[in-house]
Order: C-alpha cells, then sequence, then structure tokens
C-alpha cells in the first residue's frame, strides 16, 4: 500500500511540474482547435492545450522519441492508435473526464510502465494496450464497466489489475500472455464476477471467463456449465486441468497455446468442438471425444505436434478446414460414416502420417486436404468418391 502511495505521489507530482509549465506550441500539432490529427512536432515531453476534446486516430502513432503527455480535462476521447507504437511513452495521465479509450490506443508502446484508468472512462477498448511490455501495474478507476477483448494482451510484465465492482464486462483474452500476473484484483462482493483461485468467473458460477496464465494446474469448479472463449488461452504452463461434467459447452480457442498440456478430458455433454479450442496445444498426445460430439470445427486441434492418435465419434458429421492440420505425430485417422465433407487443409503438413479411412458418405473433397503429407494410404470403399479423390492426386488407394 506504501509502494502505490509513494508510486501515485510521483505521477501526481508529475502532473504537477509539466502542468505548470505552458503547454506545447500549436505549430506542433494539425489541430482545429478541438481535435488533434495529427503530432509534428520533436518534442520529448508534450503538454496537450487546453480546449482539446479529441485525440484522433494515430495522431502521435509511431513517435520514436516521446516520452510523456499531459492531457488536459477538456479532452473526452482518446480514438484508435491515438499513441500506437509509441516506443520511448514512459508516463501518460489520463484525466478525469476522458470517456473513451479507443481501440490499439496504446498498442506496443513498450516502455510504459503504469496506467491508471480514471472512473470516467465507460469502456477500454479492443487491444487498447496490446503488448505493453514494460507494464506493470493497471489501476482501474470505480466507473469504468467494460473491458474489452485483448485489452492487456501480451503485457508480460504486468502483476496487478485492479477490477472494480462497476465492471460489467471482460472481453476475451482480456490478460492474455500475461504471465507475471499471479492473483485476480477483485472485491469478495465483485456484484459480476468472482475469482476461484487461477480462474475469473462470472458471479453466478456458471461461467469461466479467464484463467491466470500464470497457473500450473487448475481443477474447473463443479457449476461451470461455460468455458469462455479464449478462457486458458496463453496458460503456456498449465500441465493439469479437470473439467468437471456440468460442463456443456467449450468456446472458441478456449485452451488454444496451452503448450504444456498434456491430455484433456471433454465431458459428455459437450456436442461440438469449438473453432482452434485446441490450437497450438503442443504437448498434447491424448484426448477423449465424448461419443454425443457431431462437429469438429475449423482448426480445433491445429499445430498439436504431439497428438499421435485421435479417436473421432460415430456421431460426427462435420470436420472444419485445418481441424487437425500440422499434427506431425499423427499417424492414422478414421473418418467416421456421416461426414460428407472433407475441407480444406484438414491434415495439412501432417507429415507422419501413413493412412486414412474414409467412409462412403464422403462426397466431397477439397485440393489441399493432404497439401505437405508424404503420400498417406487412402483406405475407402471401392468405386467410392474417395477412390476417385486418391487417383486423381496420386496417393496410394487400399479397398476397404
Amino acid at each position: 500500500m506504501c509502494r502505490f502511495v509513494i508510486s501515485l505521489i510521483s505521477v501526481l507530482l508529475l502532473f504537477q511540474s509539466i502542468a505548470l509549465s505552458d503547454p506545447t506550441s500549436r505549430d506542433s500539432f494539425e489541430w482545429d482547435g478541438m481535435k488533434i490529427t495529427s503530432f509534428v512536432g520533436d518534442e520529448t515531453d508534450v503538454v496537450i492545450p487546453d480546449g482539446t476534446t479529441v485525440i484522433g486516430e494515430f495522431a502521435f502513432a509511431d513517435s520514436e522519441t516521446l516520452k510523456s503527455v499531459v492531457i488536459p480535462k477538456s479532452v473526452t476521447k482518446i480514438e484508435n492508435e491515438a499513441f500506437a507504437r509509441c516506443s520511448s511513452l514512459k508516463s501518460f495521465v489520463i484525466p478525469q473526464g476522458v470517456t473513451v479509450i479507443g481501440e490499439l490506443a496504446f498498442v506496443d508502446c513498450d516502455s510504459l510502465k503504469s496506467i491508471e484508468i480514471p472512473g470516467s472512462v465507460r469502456a477500454i477498448g479492443e487491444s487498447a494496450f496490446f503488448d505493453c511490455s514494460s507494464l506493470t501495474s493497471v489501476v482501474i478507476s470505480e466507473g469504468v464497466t467494460k473491458i474489452g477483448k485483448y485489452a492487456f494482451t501480451a503485457c508480460e510484465s504486468l502483476t496487478s489489475v485492479v477490477i472494480p465492482d462497476s465492471v460489467r464486462a471482460i472481453g476475451e483474452g482480456a490478460c492474455d500472455h500475461c504471465r507475471a500476473l499471479k492473483k485476480w484484483d477483485i472485491s469478495p462482493d465483485h456484484p459480476h464476477f468472482k475469482s476461484v483461485g487461477a480462474g475469473l468467473l462470472t458471479k453466478d458460477g456458471k461461467k469461466l471467463v479467464a484463467c491466470l496464465n500464470s497457473a500450473k494446474e487448475y481443477q474447473i469448479p463443479e457449476g461451470v456449465e461455460v468455458i469462455g472463449r479464449s478462457a486458458f488461452s496463453g496458460c503456456a504452463f498449465l500441465t493439469t486441468i479437470g473439467i468437471p461434467d456440468s460442463v456443456k459447452r467449450i468456446e472458441s480457442y478456449a485452451f488454444a497455446g496451452c503448450a504444456s498440456l498434456a491430455s484433456v478430458r471433454i465431458p459428455k455433454g459437450v456436442t461440438v468442438l469449438k473453432e482452434g479450442v485446441f490450437l497450438n496445444c503442443w504437448a498434447l498426445t491424448s484426448v477423449v471425444i465424448p461419443e454425443q460430439v457431431t462437429t469438429i470445427e475449423s482448426r480445433a486441434f491445429l499445430g498439436c505436434r504431439s497428438l499421435t492418435s485421435i479417436v473421432i465419434p460415430k456421431g460426427v458429421t462435420r470436420i472444419g478446414s485445418y481441424a487437425f492440420a500440422v499434427c506431425i505425430k499423427l499417424t492414422a485417422v478414421e473418418i467416421p460414416e456421416g461426414v460428407t465433407k472433407i475441407e480444406e487443409g484438414t491434415f495439412l503438413s501432417c507429415v507422419s502420417l501413413k493412412s486414412v479411412v474414409i467412409p462412403g458418405s464422403v462426397k466431397e473433397f477439397d485440393i489441399r486436404i493432404f497439401e505437405d503429407c508424404p503420400k498417406p494410404t487412402i483406405l475407402a470403399p471401392k468405386g467410392s468418391k474417395a477412390q476417385k479423390y486418391a487417383k486423381e492426386i496420386k496417393l496410394p488407394f487400399q479397398a476397404k
């Protein structure tokens, strides 16, 4: 607490010392008296003129010299990518009165160390602080209602994010790849969310919104029905996950980038494996897919380079594009009866694939299904579309 007070005093003193100086020359801006559309000066420390209400898109983007900015209370909106890629920007004071922080507003500001979002801001835009790699702390003030998706993704030094009671919505992947983040700084009386161990859940406990990327193992609490989109995305250290039978839906990219996860048991209530759900789970060697699953969507297992075999249930009727692409250790696959089409790149770069069983129900084949595969044998009924396809692309065929 003492450290936080000292830090806050330092910020206020910085604000006071700069604020007492004259505003930066108006010749340094393309400015209509209300909106700054471009910074054309060479100053390192900028005091934006009073009366400015909007900092426009890309206004300060790509500045290599800008170190600090003070914004007057008249500013109400910081538009998309306004300070994107300002590599030297270390300090920034957002005044009370700003209501909008646009998408990608501070993306790649890799010298920015701390930020306080005032309560006048209603929404933190999508990817607003994406890849601010030096950012260590974020204070979101009471009044902010929404944290946009990917707002703090790849802020790898981030150790603390204060989530006030006013926040009602947290977008997918808001803290993805924040591996230094050790806890959710959230009140036990928060009306909309709660933390259970490494997990951040909706208050009713029915949806798991996110998991700390620093987690090595996690048991999802009984009663959770939905694992949210990108909930475990970027949990590179996660080796063990327990999913209760109460889970009925696992949303897209839920476990994407869980590079240490070796096995997963999917509950029986899940019927669809959503897009990219296990994307780049490099250590994944086995997956138990329940018989109730009917659809495996695009990129579901793309990049699962340790996966050696997988049993696709008989009830599956659709396998999406690139579903098993770059599964470099996958040796054999049997596609169930009921599938009518094998889509683009389904087995792209599966370099160890020796055989694929294709039923007579499959009538459509994309030309790139087996691209970069060293001629796997197609096992299918004689006279089937699969036999014709194998002949067209010169793959070995065996009647089955």
